[in-house]
């Protein structure tokens, strides 16, 4: 996984990486795996131009890494077990499985995937889940580097 400085029209915003608590939220995807996630990698993108941004900046989390241990399947399954109102949607291109969950109560948009080998996840606080959906189809190729 790789954290480029621009994903199309966002560019990586340091300041609102450390006022999201995105260090935190990587430590604890980490402990919380059971040595399942590795080289676990964050970055926070902020859209401020362009269509989308029409009403305001548009702000994504993005955290993602490799992992080992259970299937993809098992993986988005506890993932959607553990927010309620998860649907699945594709994964896109690369393949895997992957859901996402709407902003409910003041908990972010997420969409999660995963394949044989690695995660993510990408968390917006001003986009919906499907325009986070369709996001995650955007932005995974540009964050995933297949080994080569």
């Amino acid at each position: 996984m790789v954290t480029p400085s621009k994903l199309g029209n966002y560019a990586q915003a340091p300041s609102l990486a450390r006022d999201m608590g995105a260090a935190a939220l990587q430590k604890q995807i980490v402990a919380s795996s059971s040595g399942e996630a590795k080289h676990v990698v964050y970055a926070v993108y902020e859209e401020a131009t362009g269509p989308a941004a029409q009403h305001g900046p548009q702000i994504i989390l993005f955290i993602g890494g490799n992992r080992s241990g259970t299937s993809a399947s098992s993986f988005m399954t506890s993932f959607a077990g553990k927010l309620a109102g998860a649907a699945t949607t594709s994964a896109g291109s690369m393949g895997g499985a992957a859901a996402c969950v709407p902003s409910v109560g003041g908990r972010l948009a997420e969409c999660a995937w995963a394949d044989n080998d690695t995660f993510g996840v990408i968390a917006s606080p001003t986009l919906s889940a499907s325009a986070l959906a369709s996001e995650l189809r955007t932005v995974r190729p540009l964050v995933e580097k297949r080994a080569g």
